[in-house]
């Protein structure tokens, strides 16, 4: 745990980018997501025998897959699994707004338990590594100052990922309302990532041979989630240029 947050915060506190670096980035990620895209888009035609019988079980189970995909997310993130895992999960299996609806509630109840073992059970031990680290001393003189619940959202929209985040504002001074008020900041990176699952989903059917709109449909839906891709990293990189002017990173 500790070596991770070392190297969120790190990342979180470098410098911010030239354009020229951050349409790198933005390349980057469209061509991580295009990999992905294909991986899918290949396993859907591989498992084409399959995938009713997956969308059948999760009619059947009613309302226990998505509580078993919020259990999962919540559990995982307790132990500093990436989230994006299970929002990917949540759009491709639900849909992007059910996708979405079950993405929200398991980020809220997974936001709660770290904060409760950051704050009491693991407090000396993540509260010892943080005091070695400079740029906690900043994020925890912010989140208490006039505009600390500015600076907890600021600091959910991007710049440092969500299951780091909650143990690292759980041993600060945070006071409780604000960590809560602050947890909107989380919603426009849950959307895109949602979003990239639903066209994944979308993609698999399609190879699988049990979708047929139109090329254009699904090229729209390919250029949707680039444009999530920059909007997600101008986000990120607004969030962290804000957070240096005030001095929190």
């Amino acid at each position: 745990m500790q070596k991770i947050l070392h190297r969120h915060l790190t990342a979180a506190g470098a410098d911010t980018p030239h354009h020229k670096h951050e349409w790198k980035k933005i390349g980057l990620r469209c061509v991580l997501l295009g990999i992905l895209i294909a991986v899918i888009a290949a396993g859907g035609y591989l498992m084409q025998d399959h995938i009713p019988a997956i969308e059948e079980w999760i009619k059947e189970t009613g309302p226990w897959a998505p509580v078993l995909l919020i259990a999962l997310f919540v559990i995982g993130t307790l132990f500093l699994v990436p989230a994006d895992i299970f929002i990917f999960a949540a759009g491709a299996l639900f849909g992007i707004w059910w996708g979405y609806l079950y993405a929200v509630i398991a980020e809220m109840l997974a936001s709660l338990l770290p904060f409760y073992l950051g704050r009491h059970i693991l407090k000396d031990k993540v509260e010892g590594f943080m005091a070695k680290h400079p740029k906690f001393a900043a994020i925890d003189k912010a989140v208490v100052g006039a505009q600390g619940l500015k600076i907890s959202f600021l600091l959910r929209l991007g710049p440092v990922p969500f299951g780091p985040l909650n143990y690292i504002l759980a041993v600060s001074r945070i006071r409780f309302k604000n960590y809560l008020l602050a947890m909107p900041g989380i919603l426009p990176s849950l959307f895109a990532v949602t979003y990239y699952g639903n066209v994944a989903a979308h993609l698999a059917k399609r190879a699988a041979g049990l979708e047929h709109h139109s090329d254009a449909h699904y090229v729209g839906m390919i250029f949707g989630g680039v444009v999530a891709v920059v909007a997600m990293v101008y986000i990120s990189r607004v969030a962290r240029k804000a957070l240096k002017e005030a001095d929190a990173l």
